[in-house]
Parts: C-alpha cells; structure tokens; sequence
C-alpha cells in the first residue's frame, strides 16, 4: 500500500511541476506564435495558429525595425558588461575569502547594502552623474552601471564558492613560491570555472534585458540597446503591424534560452557542488 501511495505521490508532483512549467513558457510560446503570423491572421484571432510559417514579421523587424543594430548594440554591451563583472569580481571575491585584512567584514556587508537600494532611487545620481562625466551615449555609461547592480550578487555567488577551497592548497602554493596573482590565476580560476559560468549568465542576462537604464542613459537611436529597440518598434505598429514587434521579442528571448540550455549542466552544477569535492 505504501509503494502504491509513494508512486501516486511520485505522479503528482510530476504533473504539478509539468503545470507549472507549461504554465511558465506559455507566454513565452503565445509570443513565438504570433511571431509567424501574418497581420492578417493576428488581428482576426490571438488565440488561432498560424496557417503557413510567414517570415515577414522577422523581415520588417530587420529592414524597417533597424533589429540587426539594436542586437549589436546590445551584444557589445553585454559582453563587455560580463567580462568586467567577472574580472572585477573574481577579483574582490578571492580577496575577502581567501586574503587577511582589516575590516573585511565591515567591507563586505558594505557592498551587499547595494542589494537593498531600489534602481529607481539611485537612477537620477547616476544620470547626473554621467552627464557630468561626459560619457552619456558611450559604453562606459553603460557597462558600469551594470556592473555595479550585479556586484553584490556576484560577490555572494563567487566569495561563497571560493570559501569551498581549502585554504592549505593556498598555503602549500605560498610556501614554494607563488604569489597572489599566479595562486589566483594558475590555481583559483580553474577551480571557480563553474560558478564563473553562472556568474556569466546572469550577469548577461541581466544586461541583455534591462530597459530602465538603457532607456535613460542612451538618447542617440544608433546606439540604443535591444530593449529600447522593441519599445521604440511597439510604438510603430500603425505603420508595420504587431507581428514584427513579435518577431523581435521571439529573437531576444530565445539567445539566452539556447545558452542556457546549452550551459545548463555548468549552472546546475555550480550552484548544487563546491569547488573541491571530499
């Protein structure tokens, strides 16, 4: 009776999470289904399939939308947005998890606050900001602030995985020679690959989807971001239809779900195992 009852427990929780996952990428399916509509079929019905797989949707969203520049812009960002992030944070991370010094604490807690202020607060500062510095329209003004949003999380993420290695490798490795930057980069890094993935990911996806800042700091079109781009060829469906506007949301979202996808073992495993196992 009880493997009976433990095998419709089993049943159960497997449909619920089905559910929740249908649930969960329906959205996300409804966008890629209007993507392949005409404007014809869309306004007769949201709720219809497509009666052909019509690419003029994705057609416009590159030609008339200006898409293939937006996707640059963003990737540029991103990318650059990513390797300072994971430098940076590599960095701080094997400083207050692996090297003595005072008031450690103090300075990490410090930083972890950032979790807690809303974006909205600090937007107008750092808008000034960069008009003062004279760098509004250019990368840094964008790159940076993306940094210093995921900062805290990544600090958490990376110094708590480091906090696994054994500090005895480290020892052993100073006392035949090496110095803080070979132990770092020779034997940390290699071990903290997984989580750097991680860290990689989210930090990207991040910078790929946000809108708030983008929007703000980027008034040249040339060198707005992807977000920005949709919202600006939302606001010309009078013109070319709703069906571009679905193309070009179908195309964000599916880079980061084939790398994620790709990556997903990498993800997994960074957040469920430590650096060094027992």
């Amino acid at each position: 009776m009880n493997k009976i009852w433990n095998r419709i427990g089993k049943h159960f929780i497997f449909i619920l999470f089905f559910l929740y996952a249908m649930i969960s990428l329906y959205p996300l399916i409804w966008v890629v289904i209007q993507s392949f509509k005409t404007e014809t079929e869309f306004l007769q019905s949201i709720w219809t399939l497509p009666k052909s797989l019509n690419l003029r949707g994705y057609s416009t969203a590159f030609t008339t939308g200006k898409l293939l520049q937006y996707f640059k812009n963003t990737a540029i960002v991103t990318i650059c947005s990513v390797l300072v992030e994971i430098v940076f944070i590599t960095m701080a991370s094997f400083a207050f998890s692996k090297l003595k010094m005072k008031f450690r604490n103090f300075f990490f807690y410090f930083i972890l606050l950032n979790m807690l202020i809303p974006t909205p607060v600090i937007l107008m500062p750092m808008y000034i900001q960069v008009l003062n510095m004279h760098i509004q329209n250019t990368l840094p003004a964008m790159v940076f602030p993306y940094f210093q949003g995921m900062a805290p999380l990544g600090l958490v993420l990376v110094s708590g995985y480091m906090d696994n290695i054994p500090d005895e490798i480290i020892e052993a490795a100073r006392i035949d020679g090496a110095g803080t930057g070979k132990i770092l980069l020779q034997m940390i890094l290699p071990l903290v690959k997984p989580i750097l993935v991680t860290l990689a990911i989210l930090g990207g996806m991040g910078a790929w989807n946000e809108y708030l800042w983008a929007m703000v700091s980027i008034s040249d079109n040339s060198r707005t971001t992807l977000s920005v781009g949709i919202a600006i060829l939302r606001d010309q469906t009078a013109s070319i239809g709703y069906t571009p506007v679905f193309a070009a949301l179908t195309l964000s979202a599916s880079v980061f779900v084939i790398l994620y996808i790709c990556m997903q073992k990498t993800f997994v495993r960074s957040i469920t195992s430590g650096a060094v196992k027992s």
